[in-house]
């Protein structure tokens, strides 16, 4: 029986073969079917475990509704999902899962997507796991998607891209989980609030500083902003960036 794998295999040797007794222009009819063919069957492959990070309350609602649908693959689900994330007709909301101040124990579902899926949506430069946490969130109608649900994400503002150690940005990223921005908007409500002071943060070593790509809400950077105009050295994404060093318990002499 010919199989998707063997039937690759063929045609791969027809079309070195084609090649040899030089039939190039035949061969290119079997490269452009192979490619089809790798297509096929990369999509019907499925991919290593995706971990996808949500609270515990939003893992449980989708896995009891999934349930009650009668949904057997959460995977096949994640995969409609990056169709419509890569048609467009899909966006991923902020990165926010509960209302501000009441975010709970995080825990992770696993899934198992269609391979090529995942590697087209990693390849936009977005996150699998939050295309595949917001879509699932979306069907089975819990975290932000709820009919309950309190308190949106402020709007993500322009891109701010302060300067920091590399060992910073790693350490903050795998801190913060994808929510830097919004911590970086609680930085800057307490230092508004007047619960926290406008310091820049001072490294041990800048020989080798690299960007740090964050998006907060852009009133309230403009509001920072305006707080800081008489505080000489010290901008917004100092005091944010600042602050989250002090929330994550990051060292700046570890720089």
């Amino acid at each position: 029986m010919t199989t998707d794998r063997n039937l690759r295999a063929g045609l791969t040797a027809a079309s070195a073969r084609l090649k040899e007794v030089n039939s190039p222009e035949l061969a290119a009819f079997i490269d452009t079917a192979l490619s089809v063919g790798v297509f096929r069957v990369r999509e019907s492959e499925v991919s290593d475990n995706l971990a996808i990070r949500l609270p515990e309350s939003a893992r449980d609602a989708i896995e009891d509704a999934a349930d009650d649908m009668g949904v057997t693959s959460l995977g096949t689900v994640v995969d409609e999902g990056f169709r419509r994330f890569l048609a467009g007709e899909f966006t991923v909301a902020g990165r926010t899962y509960e209302r501000r101040g009441t975010a709970g124990k995080k825990v992770n579902l696993n899934v198992r997507p269609a391979a090529l899926l995942r590697e087209q949506v990693a390849a936009t430069g977005t996150s699998p796991m939050h295309v595949a946490a917001d879509y699932l969130m979306k069907v089975f109608r819990t975290g932000p998607y709820a009919d309950n649900y309190e308190g949106a994400a402020l709007k993500p503002g322009q891109a701010r891209i302060p300067q920091v150690p590399r060992l910073i940005r790693e350490q903050i990223r795998e801190a913060a989980d994808g929510r830097a921005s919004m911590d970086i908007e609680e930085g800057f409500a307490k230092l508004l609030a007047g619960e926290i002071d406008p310091v820049a943060p001072v490294w041990a070593d800048t020989s080798d500083m690299v960007p740090f790509k964050v998006r907060p809400n852009d009133d309230l950077f403009n509001r920072a902003k305006d707080r800081l105009k008489d505080v000489k050295g010290v901008t917004p994404m100092h005091v944010g960036i600042a602050y989250l060093l002090d929330k994550y318990g990051i060292d700046p002499a570890t720089s």
